[in-house]
């Protein structure tokens, strides 16, 4: 059978809505995505994961894939667009965790120790919600949404929680630095 009436007939499948179209494209193209998503994301853990985040892409929108006019040239866009959210994605949390935790390092002169003991101890005076969010927020590497379900409250107000306790956390590190 060639690649064509393969893809024909993945097309038709994913415009049924037959869930063995799936796992058609997973036997024909996982191991090729998988290999290309290695290249661009140089993580096999990584690819995998992106591998995973594009076949839920591809259940979602079966429509759009069924429509497409090659299959395989639009599984590989598909799969390096995933792979290049991912990088953009992690550079702006690694942004977000270098202006947000800069305050915490140690000073010339200064013990790491007794700076990271003034840490515990900043994190200690928060009030329980805020260091829940905040602990689950850059040590768990939580998402809010996922904190929010976590603790029962709204995405939005996971962010307040961390917004409000990160702003108390710098306050107390710069007044014991002082």
């Amino acid at each position: 059978m060639s690649d064509e009436i393969s893809d024909e007939d993945i097309r038709l499948r994913l415009s049924t809505d037959d869930p063995s179209a799936l796992d058609m494209i997973w036997n024909a193209y996982a191991s090729d995505l998988l290999g290309y998503l290695v290249s661009i994301l140089c993580s096999r853990h990584d690819a995998e994961d992106a591998l995973q985040e594009v076949f839920v892409i591809i259940a979602r929108k079966r429509s759009a894939v069924a429509g497409a006019r090659r299959l395989k040239p639009y599984l590989f866009k598909l799969s390096r667009n995933v792979a290049l959210n991912r990088i953009k994605r992690e550079k702006r949390r690694r942004n977000r965790e270098a202006a947000t935790w800069h305050w915490i390092e140690a000073v010339d002169g200064e013990n790491e120790d007794s700076r990271i003991g003034e840490l515990e101890a900043a994190l200690a005076s928060l009030p329980e919600k805020q260091r829940a969010v905040v602990l689950l927020k850059y040590f768990r590497d939580k998402t809010f949404r996922d904190i929010g379900d976590i603790l029962g409250v709204s995405e939005n107000t996971a962010a307040s929680r961390y917004r409000y306790g990160m702003a108390k956390l710098k306050r107390t590190m710069r007044t014991q630095s002082q």
